[in-house]
Parts: C-alpha cells; structure tokens; sequence
C-alpha cells in the first residue's frame, strides 16, 4: 500500500464517506421493511409469519461456525496488501473461502438433521404447517454455505474498502429479501416459495460478491489453496469467536435478569427504551466496519497513518452519536409518549437517558476494541469479554434489587463507560502513538457526558432547550478547537462551503 492510499484511508472524508455507504447499506432495507412487513404478515398470517421469524433467526446461528475466520481473514488480507503480498493475499483468500463454505455446509447438514425434530417436537407449529415447514427450513440450510461464503468475501472487500461497490451491490439484493417473499406469495401460497426466494437472493448475492473479488483482486483468478495460512488465522479467530459468544451474553442478559429479579411485563418498559436508542448503532458499525481493515493494513508500517484513521473513526462516531444521544435523552419523555404512549413515558424515560450516556460511550468503545483486533491482540477483547460478563452480571443484580428496572440502565452506561476506558488506555499500552491522539479526544469527551449528565433531570421544555443548545455548541466547539488538526478544519470549511453553494444553486433553480 502506498504512501497515497494511507493518506486517502486515513482522512476524514474517506472516513465520513465509507461509513454514509455501510449507513445506506443498513438504513435502506430496514425503511424498505418497515413498509413491506404488515403486508407479508396479512399474506401469510400470524402462524406463518412466526415459523418465518423462527427460521429467519436460524441464520443467525450459522455465524457460529464462522469460528472469527471471516473477521480474521479480513484482517490477513488487509495486511497482505499493505506489504505489497498480492498472490499471497489471493491464495489465502480462495483457501478462507474454502474453508468458511466447507463450515457452513457441515453446520447447515447439523441443522437440517434437526428440523424434523424441531418442527414436530419442538416448536408448537399447527399440524397442518409442519410439512410446509419442514421444507422450507430444510432450503434455508441449504443456504448455509452461502452465508458463509459471502461473509468471506465481504471481509475481503472490506480489506479493500470497497464499501461503495459493495452496498450498491447489497442494497437492492437486500431489499429483495423482503419484496421477493410478498411477490412469490401471489403465485405460490406456500413457506416453501418464500425460502427459494430468500435462497436466490443469497446466491444472487454470492455471485455479486464474487465479482467484485474477481475484479479487485485479479491473482484471485490463478490462486491456490495456502493451507498453511490457516493456523495464525485460526489463533486469532478463535479469540474473537469467545467475543461473539460473550457478546449476545451482555447484549440480552439484562433483560433476562429483570423478568427474573422483577417481572417480565416490567422487562417491556426498558426494552422499549433501548430499542429506540439502540437503533443509533447502526452509526458505529458503519464507522468501525471502515475503520477496522485499514487500521489492519497500516499498523505494523505506519504508525501517522494508523493513529489518524483513530482519531478520524472516534471523531466520526461521537460527532455523528452526539446530538442524537444529547436529544434523545432531553426529550426522551417526549419521545416515548408520542410512539408508545404515556404508560410507557412515564416509566422508560429514565432508562433512555441513561441508555443514551452508554451508547455514546460504546461509540468509542467500538473503534477501540476494532482497534485490538486490527493489531492482531484479539485475545484482549476476548478475555476482557469474559471479566465483563464475570463483573457485569453480580452489578446488574444489585442495581436491580437497589433501583429497581431503572438500576438495569444504570449498569448497562457504567458498563459502556468502563470498557470504553480501558480499551482505550489498552490501545495507548500496546501502541503509545495513541496517547497523543487520546490526549486531544478527552475534552471532546468529558464535555459530551457532562451535557447528557445535565439531561438526567426532569426540566421544562425551555430549560431542554436550552441545554441542547448550550451542549451542542459547546461539544462541537470544543471538539472544532481541540480534536480536529488545522488540516482536518481546512478541510471541513471547504466541504461545507461546497454543500452550501449547492444548496443555493438548488433553491434558485
């Protein structure tokens, strides 16, 4: 990789521009959903849209037997570019795809030995539905190679960062996925119509992927398996599979805790909360899906290179979180009582605030956990995962018994806090060029909890106004004066120089 490329990956435009495709990419098809979803329930009606969603959800569980390859091969490849290894990189790229397509065959024949006896033992599916069922399931496995196929390949153009290429190529195959199932159920009024649709878009998707590998990796065409590459892979993997399993653990134990400690009717009152906040992550998985290969690809040779991809990502991430956390938890009450009702205002708000606090955090938790990975220290983020969830769980059961379901709130920002410190002073550890970046971040950071801490209370409308302005103006200050380089602000004045003469020029038209 040449000096040029690390200055293009590592500027904020480039960071800004990758993460608004990867936004595209995820925000497209879900407002594709939104629309679609009522009408394939009143076409397939309560009892086949629940066997629908039950075998949605088995896809899921096919990541498990990615055993963290895909995420480590993205990683292997980033750097075999970076060192100018192109074959290299190819032959280990067709020998992941083997691999992964051989995994995903072995755990969808598992899963296809059980659906009968998950149908007709299992699940209370109605009798008449069980054959359908079973059919239907037994396609959807079918596709588990697929799944797994493409995560490879998309590893593979996330090391290049061919995030445009890829989403445009995502976007209307995922919107398929949902419009292609209501089309199908026209002629075919059966379970079985609706997977061969989802199966096609998965091939259809393999093919796509395929392609675009095939052309931004040309050696891929005489590559051969490397078999050899496989063990380091492994190692890695095989750290960031315990993340992935540590990860569901934190993400859902709360809500188990409080139908346990408290009731289950309860649980409703903070999932609703954090099912709004936790839609603004869509936001960090764009940036740190960006961020990630790069940071693979320059650390080892570039460290300049490598500590402004950082500094870019977390700037990014809390630029773009902030005014979304700040007013989401001002006007949470607001909020919830204008999409839930008043019940519900009055007993999630303050959970939402609080919620808001962690995601802000978890933002930058993010970039520096894909920081570790990116370096190769996997095992950090895995062992760190399991104290976690070792520490977490004992504190979420005292903040229940303390404060009740609020007290799961509570737990869940000291936790996004908690971890995003020491990821961070981890990184500064393992790599010391980040210390002069965090150094800079920190105000930027203190000013964004302190306006959301002034959120906490209950005011007025014109005192949450106030706040947001006076937070918003200060957070962007002093994130303009401290954060950003001259550079960075030259750069900034001139793009929104740009988009303000573009929009002149439009409205006079």
């Amino acid at each position: 990789m040449t000096s040029t490329d690390h200055a293009r990956l590592t500027r904020m435009q480039t960071v800004l521009f990758n993460a608004g495709w990867n936004m595209l990419g995820r925000i497209g098809p879900v407002a594709v959903a939104l629309i679609v979803t009522p009408f394939l329930i009143l076409r397939l009606g309560l009892d086949r849209w629940g066997v629908l969603t039950i075998a949605l959800s088995l896809v899921g569980t096919f990541g498990i037997f990615d055993f963290g390859l895909g995420r480590a091969l993205t990683r292997a490849v980033a750097e075999h570019i970076a060192d100018g290894r192109e074959a290299e990189s190819a032959n280990l790229t067709l020998t992941g795809i083997l691999v992964l397509g051989l995994f995903g065959l072995v755990g969808g024949g598992c899963a296809a030995l059980c659906v009968r006896l998950w149908v007709y033992h299992g699940l209370k599916i109605p009798p008449e539905l069980q054959h359908q069922t079973v059919l239907a399931m037994w396609v959807l496995c079918a596709t588990a190679p697929l799944v797994m196929i493409n995560a490879a390949m998309w590893g593979v153009m996330s090391a290049y960062q061919a995030f445009r290429t890829a989403n445009l190529l995502n976007v209307p195959i995922s919107v398929m996925y949902y419009l292609g199932p209501l089309l199908i159920l026209h002629v075919w009024d059966s379970l079985v119509g609706v997977m061969l649709m989802l199966a096609l878009c998965r091939l259809a998707m393999t093919v796509g992927y395929g392609l675009v590998c095939l052309r931004i990796m040309p050696a891929l065409r005489h590559a051969r398996p490397a078999w050899r590459e496989l063990r380091p892979l492994f190692r890695i993997g095989g750290w960031m599979t315990i993340s992935n399993l540590m990860f569901p653990v934190l993400s859902y134990m709360d809500r188990f805790m409080i139908a346990t400690v408290l009731s289950a009717a309860i649980t409703g009152y903070y999932t609703t909360a954090f099912d709004v906040v936790a839609r603004l992550s869509m936001i960090t998985m764009a940036v740190t899906s960006t961020a990630y290969p790069a940071m693979a690809a320059s650390w080892r040779k570039d460290p300049a290179a490598t500590t402004a991809l950082y500094r870019n990502s977390i700037l990014t991430v809390v630029g773009l979180l902030f005014p979304f956390c700040l007013l989401g938890s001002l006007f949470s009450h607001d909020i919830l009582l204008l999409w839930v009702g008043e019940d519900f205002a009055q007993n999630s708000t303050t959970i939402m605030k609080w919620l808001s606090i962690g995601v802000f955090f978890f933002g930058m938790d993010a970039v520096a956990a894909g920081f570790l990975d990116g370096i190769g220290r996997a095992e950090i983020n895995a062992i760190l995962s399991v104290v976690e969830v070792a520490v977490y769980v004992p504190l979420l059961l005292v903040f229940l018994h303390w404060f009740g379901v609020n007290g799961a709130a509570y737990a869940w920002a000291m936790r996004s806090m908690a971890d995003c410190l020491v990821r961070i002073s981890l990184g500064i550890r393992l790599y010391p060029a980040l210390a002069d970046v965090v150094r800079h971040l920190v105000p930027a950071g203190v000013a964004g909890l302190a306006a959301m801490l002034l959120a906490i209370p209950d005011t007025t409308h014109a005192t949450s106004t106030v706040i947001a302005v006076a937070g918003l103006g200060a957070f962007y200050t002093i994130l303009w004066t401290y954060a950003l380089t001259g550079t960075d602000r030259t750069s900034l004045r001139m793009s929104l120089g740009r988009a303000w003469n573009m929009g002149r020029q439009a409205l006079h038209r």
